[in-house]
């Protein structure tokens, strides 16, 4: 099943594009969602290079969800004799594609309900525990589903900021770095901004740095976006993928186009 091509199931916003992501050093697997497309529009929310890079397999995935006889088939668990069967789909391997693809988002359910119950009970969670229900929130796109959880962990994980205490899988900075991401899903560039300081006030890399001069130009921050950059650039050469930002910041020559 490691060549298995992107598929689509209906999500929170509109139709989420997932591949499997083999973790071979803990000898397991993930489903990741990769973009997610806008059933009227076409348009695609890119979350990882190869839906930038592709969207019209993202969009194909969609097509195939939409087109799909199988994945519209209705059934109970409770009836076996009306379970979908293999043949209903052009490609037999499908079936038993969303079927594993079932199987864990259900463990994934099962950890969130038990992460809120913990959590509404006063239990103070680990930092590998935050980290691990905040990316199986990212993996399946849960952006609703994690809400509650973000607004509980949130402080805790500002504590080990404000202290600099993170342990040394840097599970906090991990943390954040998800939170961030979830926000820019859910259209809240600010705080998606906010995770992301907050995040590099536990060490600055190329890839921390860039993802809040994103957030800072989705935000239309600009002073944010221009700190930043320059922060950026006294340390590292400027990627192809930040170059338009900085770009758009530059004054449009006299008497050209404003």
């Amino acid at each position: 099943m490691s060549d298995i091509s992107e598929f689509a199931a209906r999500g929170e916003r509109g139709l989420d594009v997932f591949r499997r992501v083999e973790e071979q050093a803990q000898r397991r697997y993930r489903y990741s969602c990769i973009a997610t497309v806008n059933p009227d529009t076409g348009a695609v929310a890119a979350y990882a290079p190869v839906a930038q890079k592709h969207p019209d397999r993202m969009r194909a995935a969609a097509d195939r969800l939409a087109g799909s006889a199988l994945l519209a088939h209705r059934f109970s668990l409770g009836n076996p004799q009306d379970y979908p069967v293999a043949d209903m789909s052009g490609d037999p391997l499908q079936l038993f594609v969303y079927l594993d693809f079932c199987r864990l988002w259900q463990l994934g359910e099962q950890e969130f309900a038990r992460i809120v119950k913990a959590l509404d009970a006063g239990a103070a969670l680990t930092s590998p525990e935050i980290s691990n229900v905040l990316r199986l929130a990212l993996d399946f796109n849960r952006i609703a589903r994690v809400e509650p959880i973000i607004d509980q962990v949130l402080p805790r994980l500002m504590q080990i900021v404000r202290r600099q205490s993170d342990d040394n899988w840097q599970n906090a900075a991990y943390s954040l770095r998800m939170i961030g991401d979830l926000r820019l899903r859910a259209d809240r560039p600010r705080d998606a901004l906010a995770a992301y300081e907050a995040e590099l006030a536990l060490g600055k890399n190329p890839h921390r740095m860039g993802l809040a001069i994103q957030a800072a130009h989705a935000a239309q921050d600009w002073n944010a976006v221009k700190r930043h950059l320059r922060a950026f650039e006294a340390r590292w050469p400027l990627p192809e993928t930040l170059a338009p930002i900085k770009a758009s910041l530059t004054p449009a020559p006299e008497g050209g186009p404003a």
